[in-house]
């Protein structure tokens, strides 16, 4: 069991300073920008470092002592990225508001959805969600064309009117998509798309297979529902969740579900984040203190577990957190 206590919120701004050889080091060096500022995603590749996305800012990678920064001037096709992803192959891709690339630990290559000669109008945007599947096949969730299937030749457009954010494949090699357009979530079962009822919510932020094989899916307003093959249970802040709104879920190491969490304008509680042993939530608190613009509260908006277990929590505002089962670190001293 992780050993929790009273913690307060710690700010660490990730505005950066341009190297000499084009490199960009993390700096602070630009007043804090509490609405501008997201940590939007983040994952730790086979490697064991650490990627975050940061909302306008390109993405960092942290090596386990210290940081670099790559934006559009190394290659990435935009500093708005909203979703990061490692390929069968160690390949890092990003979704972002231009699209895709991806990053073979060199030089990054731009990857064009739907090219000309596929009969789409237009190149889809705003890439949320992408998975490598267990057949080989790319999946690309986009806010503005569902969801496109690439086999390595050809491209396959699904649920082309549905604002899709995330995506998993599951143990069974079912592909789940989830709606943020109230069309709720979706299921591939290789033929086509079909509904998946009985959800407390139609508007979806994320999605997780456990361990176990449950299927964890967090709303926007209604908390997480659970599946288990078989029926359908909902967690919400009546029965510990830290909020109703839920941003990203993550399994740690000893099999606790971690989600992170936004306020929502119907619950009673701020955004934070909490774990759910698999008796009971446990309040994880990050948020005793609003951010320093006093308005805004702690929003979890990502989590990600390093090779020596350390959890970090990322959330509008630009806060990057990293808990070592007693503690909050906090980074700002040593990007200077």
């Amino acid at each position: 069991m992780i050993a929790m206590k009273k913690i307060y919120s710690i700010l660490l701004l990730l505005p950066f300073i341009v190297s000499c050889n084009g490199t960009k080091k993390v700096g602070i060096d630009r007043p804090y920008n509490p609405e501008g500022d997201i940590i939007s995603s983040a994952l730790k590749d086979k490697i064991g470092n650490i990627w975050f996305a940061a909302s306008g800012r390109g993405v960092y990678r942290y090596d386990g002592k210290s940081f670099i920064h790559f934006t559009k001037k190394d290659g990435l096709n935009s500093n708005d990225v909203s979703c990061i992803y490692e390929d069968k192959k160690g390949k890092l891709w990003f979704g972002s508001n231009d699209g895709v690339c991806y990053y073979n630990g060199k030089t990054f290559t731009n990857f064009t959805i739907a090219p000309p000669g596929n009969s789409y109008s237009q190149s889809p945007k705003k890439v949320a969600g992408i998975l490598h599947d267990k057949k080989g096949n790319f999946w690309f969730v986009t806010l503005n064309h569902g969801v496109y299937r690439y086999d390595g030749k050809s491209f396959t457009n699904y649920l082309p009117y549905q604002t899709l954010v995330c995506i998993l494949e599951d143990k069974n090699g079912n592909i789940w998509v989830g709606s943020w357009s109230h069309g709720g979530v979706y299921r591939y079962e290789g033929k086509s798309f079909t509904h998946f009822d009985g959800l407390s919510d139609d508007m979806i932020k994320c999605m997780l297979e456990d361990k176990a094989g449950n299927i964890w899916i967090g709303t926007r307003d209604n908390g997480v529902d659970r599946y288990d093959g078989k029926s359908i249970t909902n967690f919400s802040e009546n029965d510990g969740l830290c909020s109703n709104g839920v941003e990203c879920i993550l399994e740690d190491k000893n099999g606790n579900i971690w989600f992170g969490t936004d306020f929502t304008a119907g619950g009673t509680k701020r955004g934070d984040a909490c774990f759910y042993d698999g008796k009971s939530f446990n309040n994880f608190t990050a948020n005793d203190v609003l951010t320093e613009s006093g308005s805004t509260p702690y929003t979890v908006m990502t989590i990600a577990q390093d090779n020596k277990n350390n959890l970090w929590f990322g959330s509008r505002g630009g806060l990057l957190l990293r808990y070592d089962g007693k503690s909050l670190t906090n980074f700002s001293d040593e990007l200077k």
